[in-house]
């Protein structure tokens, strides 16, 4: 007998066994238009077109085009974890690529602290606009810190601050080795290594595919899905502290190299 997978309010669940999710739309626990995908089948369809369908359900309506048809691989769908169904992909978006933001400027913070601290001609060397292979370095550095973070407790400072938490797919903790092969993908696929003009390109491409399908490629290639839980005034309030100081401080520098 077959097994499914199914999407509910934009999270992907199963396997299902057939029997039981017959019975789901059976009890109308699941709207006649809930995409499904047989094990072993490489792309969404409607229920009604698969037979899922009780005689006495309501015609199929229209799929909705809010977060696109995401594409599936044999061992299972990978798309966003939705708490609220009416969050767009759009804010969803801005809250993973601030996360980022935020983790890697406390990183940054961290590591320029400790270098004016123990080398001032090195930090007056970055502060002259001389630092670009230093900022790579330190990008890279960023790496197994997040993967570590990642693999213990599926978030990072940033990711926590916005309500997010990454996962496999059946649920599992991230290993090191996934959660390190997830932060490379999106230095290379997101970020392009930083390389000016190639990383806004980059960004656009993800932001693009995320909008049209509810998913990244590293987290479709890694088989990982990104939980996202309520985004709640004390954490809009310490997110917008948090990012008014890196603003502030990326104001300094350009006068600092202006001067």
């Amino acid at each position: 007998m077959s097994t499914w997978y199914y999407l509910e309010d934009g999270v992907a669940r199963g396997p299902a066994p057939h029997e039981e999710l017959l019975a789901l739309f059976r009890e109308q626990r699941l709207p006649a238009h809930t995409l499904v995908c047989r094990v072993g089948q490489q792309e969404w369809t409607p229920a009604g077109e698969m037979g899922l369908l009780p005689p006495t359900a309501p015609p199929p309506l229209q799929s909705t085009e809010s977060f696109g048809q995401p594409q599936p691989q044999t061992a299972g769908p990978s798309v966003a974890m939705l708490t609220n169904s009416e969050v767009s992909t759009t804010e969803l978006a801005w809250r993973r690529y601030l996360a980022r933001l935020v983790d890697f400027f406390l990183f940054a913070a961290l590591i320029g602290l400790g270098i004016s601290v123990m080398v001032p001609s090195v930090a007056e060397w970055i502060a002259d606009g001389r630092g670009t292979l230093l900022s790579l370095g330190v990008a890279l550095a960023y790496l197994p810190l997040e993967a570590f973070m990642l693999a213990r407790s599926g978030t990072t400072p940033g990711k926590r601050l916005f309500a997010l938490r990454v996962r496999t797919i059946d649920g599992s903790p991230l290993t090191f080795e996934r959660a390190f092969q997830r932060s490379a993908r999106v230095y290379l696929l997101g970020q392009a290594f930083g390389l000016p003009i190639l990383t806004q390109i980059a960004k656009l491409f993800a932001l693009d595919r995320f909008r049209r399908t509810g998913t990244t490629l590293w987290d479709e290639q890694c088989g990982t899905i990104v939980e996202h839980g309520e985004l709640t005034p004390a954490r809009k309030f310490s997110a917008a502290i948090i990012l008014g100081i890196y603003l502030a401080m990326m104001y300094m520098v350009a006068v600092a190299q202006l001067g």
